[in-house]
């Protein structure tokens, strides 16, 4: 007969091997699966003058797989060699695959072999595809389809592709710029005070994007609703704004002014630069459509002769003739061209400007002079408009000749940092307080700024569930599993024994008596 001794062993027994192989299996998938409790995403920006590859990472069991947490971090980004998207010419899956290839490779290296196919990837077009799409649709359709093809090759979680590889607009890329700067000066989740957070000018090479708070605002206004508090931010998106299509449209007013002329003066261009261009890459662009027209005597053929002439005031009025304020004659709020703007900015609101900005900036800022902090970022409170102007002054009046170390972007400093404080303080109507206020950045604690970081905290969220990262245990609920195994273990064990030594004794009754 069996008695309840031996049942009692059985069960214990059955009981702690059961324990042992949960905490096994347990430990294995910490080292296979649950570790690094980390979740990946790559976001390319494919922007006009070339593309970039960024791959983020933060604690997947902080966010059920969606980057909404607020410990983003940047891993690497690697540029893609070759120029913009657009220079691809064999639009198909191969075609796109060599030129992402060596730099993808590269970035999906760094991504745990364990957490590659939870790592959801993202390409976001900006202005300059935008451009391209109005003159080659069927071109930029059969791009983004090759991109997708290649893309669904990677091993990566890509369920969406037209989600998940398409043509952003410009107001998604200005609220995405507001987002990265505001999360990496953690003014979104730690903070959560709206009228304290920064507002964002980005400078590319086919847009510009002005986003900050502004709750008056009556259009061009976005509610967003980050880390449980609401946000309103006005943002608007200068398309053909940007400083290189900004440029080929001068020159190409500069053209038409000269009546048929192909060697022309130019004042934002420094004494004794030349620079020959054809016409054909200044009329050529969809920027150009409505606003140039060809002069007789000049073709798509011609090449043109600008000989630098080095003149800040004639330069200035140039620019500020680019920037057309006679729309706004009748309404206070507005900036140029008609759009609308709250007006005046808040003299407390704080800025940040990057991308090309800094770029152009961090050449002039020796002719301020202003120095940098470790990152190599610059903060504009200790000085003022009238410095940065004198800056600008003497880098338009410097014959080329006295320019050392002169890069390839070194010839249109004058241009560009003309343009872009004329846009700032007649443009946007920023004043000397508001300046006072800018930070002009390249990184934040490591981090690139622009706007992929903020791009991809929203799209995960508005990713649909099913093509999301499936949900892991998070690491709290991995050691509570894991304690409740071992505790089982150990109550069986002490029941196994204690069940041992009361068979023992049982069985052997005459030696506790003689004892």
């Amino acid at each position: 007969m069996v008695s309840r001794y031996h049942v009692i062993l059985v069960l214990a027994s059955v009981l702690a091997v059961l324990s042992i192989a949960a905490i096994v299996t347990l430990i294995v998938l910490w080292l296979t699966v649950l570790t690094p409790f980390e979740d990946y995403s790559l976001v390319i920006d494919a922007g006009s003058s070339h593309s970039t590859i960024f791959v983020y990472k933060w604690p997947a069991d902080k966010s059920d797989g969606l980057g909404t947490t607020s410990r983003v971090s940047q891993v690497i980004s690697r540029e893609v060699a070759g120029g913009p998207i657009s220079s691809i010419t064999d639009t198909t899956e191969n075609g796109t695959r060599q030129y992402f290839n060596a730099a993808m490779i590269e970035c999906l290296n760094v991504i745990p072999s364990n957490r590659k196919s939870r790592a959801l990837i993202f390409l976001g077009a900006t202005a300059g595809l935008r451009l391209f799409n109005i003159t080659s649709p069927d071109y930029i359709n059969r791009l983004l389809n090759a991109t997708r093809a290649y893309f669904g090759t990677l091993g990566v979680l890509f369920g969406a592709p037209e989600f998940q590889v398409r043509i952003i607009d410009g107001s998604e890329e200005g609220l995405s710029g507001w987002i990265t700067a505001n999360i990496l000066l953690h003014q979104l989740y730690d903070n959560n005070v709206p009228l304290q957070t920064y507002g964002v000018v980005d400078m590319g090479g086919a847009s510009t994007q002005l986003s900050f708070i502004a709750p008056q605002a009556t259009s061009e206004h976005y509610l967003m609703n980050l880390f449980d508090t609401d946000y309103d931010v006005y943002s608007h998106s200068y398309l053909c704004y940007g400083q290189d299509q900004l440029r080929l449209i001068y020159q190409g007013q500069l053209v038409q002014q000269a009546n048929g002329l192909i060697s022309i003066d130019d004042p934002c261009l420094q004494s004794g630069y030349i620079q020959n261009i054809s016409y054909s890459s200044i009329s050529g662009t969809a920027c150009a459509i409505g606003r140039l027209t060809t002069p007789t005597g000049v073709n798509s053929t011609s090449l043109i002769t600008f000989r630098g002439t080095g003149n800040y005031s004639a330069c200035q009025e140039l620019m500020r003739a680019r920037l057309n304020k006679t729309a706004c004659s009748t309404n206070g709020n507005c900036s140029f061209d008609g759009v609308y703007q709250p007006i005046p900015i808040s003299s407390s609101l704080k800025f940040v400007a990057f991308a090309a900005v800094f770029y152009a900036f961090d050449t002039l800022a020796p002719f301020v002079p202003i120095s940098s902090d470790s990152y190599g970022n610059y903060d504009l409170s200790t000085t003022n408009l009238t410095q940065i102007k004198a800056a600008i002054a003497t880098v338009c009046n410097q014959p080329w000749l006295n320019v050392t170390n002169a890069t390839r972007f070194r010839p249109f400093l004058c241009f560009q940092t003309m343009y872009h404080w004329t846009l700032f303080e007649y443009g946007y109507a920023l004043t000397e307080s508001n300046i006072k206020n800018f930070q002009i950045v390249n990184k934040i604690n490591s981090n690139d700024i622009g706007w992929t970081l903020g791009y991809m905290i929203n799209q995960t969220n508005h990713l649909s569930p099913e093509y999301r990262p499936s949900r892991l245990l998070t690491q709290a609920e991995f050691i509570g599993i894991l304690i409740c195994f071992i505790v089982l273990l150990v109550i069986s064990l002490i029941v196994l024994i204690g069940a041992i030594v009361i068979y023992k004794r049982q069985e052997n009754p005459q030696t506790n008596d003689q004892m």
